[in-house]
């Protein structure tokens, strides 16, 4: 009986230990999250907000957001029916940005993605641009990252014309802007848009400005004669006009080497005299006249380009070559001349000379001589007297503005300043000046030498500044 009692036993311990591993395992529940919908991504717009994720867990829980922008509360929890509340932050960059949340329990997670959308820009570098009357290509540089369209305001399709089109993207625009061949400056401005934001770029064109510029001025020729090169580069008409009392100055028509280039024969002379002439090179309706100036020299003669010379008050140095078939002396007839040494051969010898500063108001007048035999040239170097810098500022507000009237005994070298973006002008008497708007704008004038001062009229002048006067 003993037998079978114990056998009974170890059977029931048996089935015990079975009954406590069936109970373990209903009071442990095994981990899982289960996500409400279908999505895995959370869409936030520009300006931020907060959005809510619905979950299922079965076991306690937690929730991370690994990026600062953005948030989730609460950030864990028990098991049950869940909602975490995601936060973000407005994105004021320019790019589209992304975050990761995960939810975890137990061992198990799911991952939702969160997306926030950039901010919207439409920029460009510069909103004006400035093209000389010539025009050429312009680019202009667009900033964006939304798709964008631009157009030409129809007033200035005519002369800015894009030069190629290329996809909305597009970051860089070109347009040919066309010669400007009026004399009034002009302006075109050019729209980029997308949606509501808009750009506009101004592009600003100088007026034509006509040019007639000589590559020399002055020919000294010797007594032998000689064929001389002009030469010129305009943007005008002109017309050449050789000096009728010089039969010696002429232009074969045989020898004219393009529209721009004229060669000038220039007969010997057989005189004991120097002589002169000038060409000169006009056009009539720009009030244009270049001067081209001749100097033949005499036989046994000494020659310099230039017989008269002015010097400024601060004195300076003075330079000018000597063309002689015969040796010469220097004699200088003040002594605030100097001559510099030089040692050069005497076919061609360039002088030097300082020129000394002068203290008085009075300009002055010295000679320098050269001689050689029964030869003798003698060249003028006037100098100005020394004046102090005047400066007067008017205040102004109107359309039309005309300057003052500034005199002086030794009145020279006036300069204006509109108050506009015009340049620089130089004084002239009566000169008028017309503004774009009534201002107010500040005219300033400085001059050198001026005593005396007087304004035509005084409508729309607010204040007048004489302290430096």
């Amino acid at each position: 009986m003993k037998k079978y009692s114990l056998m009974w036993l170890v059977v029931l311990a048996g089935i015990w230990a079975s009954c406590s591993d069936n109970n373990e395992e209903q009071r442990t529940p095994t981990p899982s999250i289960t996500l409400e919908g279908e999505s895995t991504q959370l869409l936030f717009g520009t300006s931020g907000g907060s959005l809510s994720v619905s979950f299922e867990a079965s076991v306690g829980w937690t929730a991370d957001v690994d990026q600062s922008w953005c948030r989730v509360s609460p950030a864990s929890g028990q098991a049950g029916h869940v909602s975490v509340m995601v936060t973000a932050d407005e994105n004021d960059t320019y790019d589209e940005r992304n975050a990761k949340l995960t939810l975890a329990a137990g061992g198990v997670s799911k991952t939702l993605v969160i997306v926030q959308k950039q901010k919207d820009a439409l920029t460009v570098t510069s909103n004006r641009v400035d093209v000389d009357s010539d025009g050429g290509e312009i680019a202009v540089e667009i900033k964006a990252n939304v798709t964008f369209e631009y157009e030409v305001e129809e007033a200035a399709s005519e002369w800015i014309v894009p030069i190629e089109t290329k996809a909305l993207t597009t970051t860089n625009l070109r347009f040919s802007v066309a010669a400007n061949e009026n004399a009034e400056k002009r302006e075109g401005r050019i729209v980029v848009r997308s949606g509501e934001m808009e750009e506009t770029v101004t592009v600003y064109q100088g007026g034509y400005t006509p040019t007639l510029v000589l590559s020399q001025n002055e020919y000294t020729v010797s007594s032998d004669g000689e064929e001389i090169v002009i030469e010129l580069n305009t943007n005008l008409d002109y017309e050449m006009i050789l000096p009728e009392e010089a039969d010696w100055i002429s232009e074969p028509p045989t020898r004219a080497l393009s529209t721009y280039t004229h060669r000038i024969q220039v007969a010997p002379n057989d005189t004991y005299d120097l002589r002169e002439a000038e060409i000169h090179f006009i056009n009539r309706e720009a009030e244009i006249d270049e001067t081209v100036h001749i100097v033949q020299v005499q036989n046994d003669a000494i020659v310099v380009a230039r017989l008269s010379y002015e010097v400024v008050a601060e004195g300076e140095r003075l330079d000018f070559t000597v063309q002689s078939n015969v040796e010469f002396s220097v004699l200088l007839s003040e002594e605030w001349i100097e001559q510099v040494p030089v040692t050069r051969a005497l076919e061609e010898v360039p002088l030097s000379f300082t020129v000394e500063a002068n203290p008085d108001r009075e300009p002055r007048e010295a000679t320098i001589t050269l001689k050689a035999d029964n030869v003798e040239q003698i060249i003028t170097v006037l100098q100005a007297g020394h004046q102090e810098t005047n400066r007067v500022s008017i205040v102004y507000s109107g359309e039309q503005f005309t300057v003052p009237l500034i005199t002086g005994e030794y009145f020279m070298n006036a300069y204006i300043w509109w108050g506009d973006d015009s340049e620089r002008e130089a004084y002239r008497e009566g000169a008028v000046h017309a503004y774009d708007g009534a201002g107010p704008h500040t005219v300033v004038i400085e001059s050198a030498g001026a005593e005396e001062i007087a304004l035509p009229d005084l409508v729309g002048v607010s204040e007048i500044d004489l302290s430096e006067f």
